[in-house]
């Protein structure tokens, strides 16, 4: 076997880890609290799979195969990211989410919905005004 194959294999299991690291972020992301918070551990493994399969495919390059999925292992690490960084959000207002689902799971009408989604901002907008900062506009 030559090292452009074994490269090969490598790129092309990084790549499938990588995907299936995100799925697994995807569905971990869409749980209820407190679940969803394990979406974290997730999304820094996807961060360090993508990563790893980028220099598989920097490596497979160099020995002069086509290197195909870098576009997509790109749009893996900033997706990743991205919802890490929207996760830890949710762990700073863990209180404020965390009430946000459980009227959410209650209600039943549209019209329920719209009275968690109306409570969320209210309370967000107390938050807000206690640390100082300016209340977020509605357009």
């Amino acid at each position: 076997m030559t090292t452009g194959v074994l490269v090969g294999r490598v790129a092309r299991h990084s790549r499938l880890l990588t995907v299936a690291l995100l799925s697994t972020l995807l569905v971990a992301g869409a749980l209820d609290l407190p679940w969803r918070l394990a979406a974290i551990g997730f999304g820094l493994v996807t961060i360090y799979a993508g990563i790893r399969a980028l220099g598989d495919l920097l490596a497979l390059r160099r020995a002069g195969h086509p290197a195909p999925g870098r576009v997509g292992i790109v749009l893996a690490i900033g997706l990743s990211g991205l919802m890490v960084l929207n996760l830890l959000g949710e762990i700073a207002l863990y209180p404020l989410f965390a009430e946000q689902d459980r009227c959410l799971a209650g209600a039943i009408t549209h019209q329920e919905q719209q009275h968690c989604h109306q409570e969320f901002e209210r309370r967000q907008g107390e938050l807000l005004r206690r640390l100082g900062a300016p209340s977020p506009t509605r357009h």
